[in-house]
């Protein structure tokens, strides 16, 4: 995984030069004399200066055309669940942005170096080497740094699990080396800073040098001193200026235009000697036919429009700084130079456009990917399997966010900072959920050791009645308790559950070998039986449910059976009942929870029942939570359904379909209930 590479756009160069097709040659050596300051913008057209660009002007683009030129960006590399919530955010997500920067080989392969070697060595550089000599070593050393760290984390993870602990609840030793680094990445971004500030500073001092030479200038062409005194000085301040550097770009423009006209106004007003003037304008000649020989070389090379444009941008500040050139050779040679510079136009033109369609479109999958990473932001569960499977989709986010290259420039930041807010947001919330259920599985198990440990007292007695209802209680409060730890969650559950049956056990052997009981209680019930056969139903179906229910309490108080009879016995009454509630006039819904409510009534008259209905509990919610995935798959699918006739057919029933398990959902969840309200039963 790349953390905070230099990665160069397509588009990282700002363009600086504006649309010269549509401008003639800004050189004028005839100047009609005027009184007093010059005025910077000509009323002739073709005696129009080139103008230094705007921040967003590109060569042969109109102004109706802007530019965002995409800035060369880092992302910092999203991880997995553990390395993504700690990583590199402190160490400058725009450290090593710099658009004027190409990426080349690794300075030095720091792969064999530990942490405090990268660090010892990044802070020897920082003290050592110029600030953007630090760069690519900063950038190596980093992303060395963090592979070691990702190679830890790894090893103390497979060791906890090694050691029986369960997966999700790893977190990992921190990293007593990381905030030095961090350090020493905040002194190089403060070095940076006082960089930046202080080449801006120089370049303000270079325009007031060079308003200076301007005014120099104007007091020259002004001046009545000899041609060998005033010639050389002329030369000088031409020197002189040209030795001067860059400037701030916004004041650009108006100073070469005002430079230049008054080196025009110069030549024109000062009575030069023609071979010194002519010697000059050769020069220049010779000069600017070179540049339109490399221009014209550049605009052959259709390999790499990008650095094209940018070698074009050089030839054009060159083209400026040169003088003027004798008259008869100017418009042909500016439209030379002009259509060379056409052609590389174009091809960055397309080249940009293509790219910045690009951007748009990276830009807006992002932003999916934002909204989707901000839904699950605000996951809410109490089931640790839950919490697992979405941040399997959080993590497939990142990793599809990695897949995804760089949006327009102005954006990139602001994208950023939205995905990684809303994966923060979702990790804090699980590392808030897992906090609160260790304490309550931990605090759970202790309660169900408890109560085990009732159990186990009461297993040996003899005192079948107290004993089952005691029994019982402990059951319906294990029920209310929560989950415990899972590699525990067995091995309790077997502790109580053999507990249980030892005592239940007990008591059917010992009611089976009571015979005589056994053989009254078979008559009762077979007369009841007869006679649940012989009802008739009235016209009020309140009151026959109510007789029925009386039926199912008159077999319930009646006591054991011998065994051998007991199945045939019980067939015939489950049978007889059914009948029974089938002549009611109820729902098919409310007759099969009837039905039902007459099983698990039977069910709790066992000895073990409670153990099937749990079992039959658990089904249930199993089922119900598999229903929910098929609704949840069946509402996505809608959504890819188009708008034609036919597919709104589709979407009827694909909605009539998703209704009817909704109502399957509901039904089942009155089954849970029946059991819950059960009190014998849990």
């Amino acid at each position: 995984m790349e953390s905070n590479e230099v990665k160069k756009t397509a588009a990282s160069v700002e363009p600086e030069i504006e649309n010269i097709s549509a401008q003639t040659e800004p050189e004028n050596e005839e100047v009609t004399p005027q009184t007093g300051e010059p005025e910077l913008n000509t009323e002739n057209p073709a005696e129009e200066t080139t103008q230094q660009p705007e921040d967003n002007e590109v060569v042969g683009l109109s102004d109706s055309t802007p530019v965002e030129a995409a800035e060369s960006e880092e992302t910092p590399e999203l991880h997995d669940e553990v390395p993504f919530e700690h990583p590199e955010e402190d160490l400058d997500d725009d450290l090593f942005s710099d658009e004027h920067t190409e990426q080349g080989e690794p300075v030095h392969d720091y792969s064999s170096y530990n942490k405090p070697q990268l660090i010892n060595t990044l802070r020897r550089l920082i003290g050592e080497l110029a600030v953007e000599e630090v760069r690519l070593h900063a950038e190596a050393i980093k992303s060395c740094y963090y592979k070691l760290r990702n190679q830890e984390i790894a090893a103390q993870k497979e060791a906890y699990i090694a050691e029986g602990h369960d997966e999700v609840l790893f977190v990992p030793e921190s990293d007593p080396n990381e905030q030095e680094l961090k350090d020493l990445f905040k002194e190089y971004r403060n070095l940076r800073y006082e960089q930046n500030k202080k080449q801006e500073a120089v370049k303000e001092e270079n325009y007031h040098k060079k308003v200076a030479i301007i005014e120099e200038l104007k007091a020259l062409v002004k001046n009545d001193e000899s041609l060998n005194n005033t010639f050389p000085e002329f030369n000088e301040l031409q020197n002189r200026w040209k030795a001067i550097g860059q400037v701030p770009q916004n004041k650009v423009k108006d100073l070469w235009e005002t430079y230049h006209y008054q080196v025009e106004l110069f030549y024109d007003f000062v009575k030069i000697n023609r071979e010194l003037r002519d010697l000059d304008l050769r020069r220049n000649l010779e000069l600017k036919n070179e540049l339109c020989q490399k221009a014209e070389e550049i605009a052959a090379n259709e390999n790499d429009a990008q650095t094209s444009f940018k070698e074009l941008q050089k030839l054009h500040e060159a083209w400026r700084e040169i003088g003027p050139v004798p008259r008869e050779q100017k418009q042909l040679l500016w439209d030379k130079f002009k259509a060379a510079t056409a052609i590389i136009n174009k091809r960055y033109q397309q080249f940009y456009e293509v790219e910045r369609n690009t951007q748009k479109e990276q830009l807006q999958k992002k932003v999916e990917l934002c909204e989707k990473a901000e839904e699950l932001a605000g996951f809410v569960s109490d089931n640790p399997r839950e919490w697992n499977d979405v941040t399997e989709k959080v993590i497939a986010l990142q990793e599809e966010w990695k897949k995804t290259g760089y949006g327009p420039r102005k954006e990139n930041a602001k994208i950023w900072e939205r995905f990684r807010a809303a994966n923060d947001a979702f990790f804090q919330s699980k590392r808030t959920f897992w906090n609160k259920s260790k304490e309550q599985l931990t605090g759970n198990m202790a309660l169900k050791v408890e109560i085990c440990e009732q159990a186990e007292k009461l297993k040996d007695s003899d005192d079948w009645k107290a004993t089952t209802d005691k029994l019982i209680a402990l059951q319906k409060k294990w029920k209310e308790i929560g989950p415990v730890p899972r590699k525990q969650s067995e091995i309790i559950w077997k502790r109580f559950r053999t507990a249980c049956d030892e005592f239940f056990n007990r008591k059917t052997n010992h009611f089976s070998g009571v015979t005589g009981n056994q053989d009254e209680n078979y008559k009762v019930k077979k007369a009841l039986v007869a006679e649940i056969e012989a009802f008739v139903p009235s016209e009020d179906a309140s009151l026959d449910l109510l007789a029925l229910k009386k039926f199912q309490e008159r077999w319930a108080e009646i006591g054991f059976v011998p065994f051998r009879k007991k199945e045939e016995l019980q067939n015939k009454y489950h049978e007889a009942i059914d009948k029974q509630f089938e002549k009611l006039k109820i729902n098919e819904q409310d007759l099969g929870l009837m039905k039902f409510k007459s099983k698990v009534e039977h069910w709790a008259s066992m000895p073990r029942g409670w153990s099937k209905i749990n079992a039959e509990r658990d089904r249930y919610a199993q089922k119900i939570k598999q229903i929910e995935t098929d609704i949840n798959t069946l509402a996505n699918n809608v959504g890819f359904l188009g708008s034609s006739e036919g597919a709104q057919s589709l979407v009827q029933n694909v909605n009539a379909q998703i209704d009817r398990l909704r109502s399957q959902i509901e039904y089942l969840k009155s089954k849970i209930k029946v059991i819950d309200n059960q009190d014998e039963i849990n």
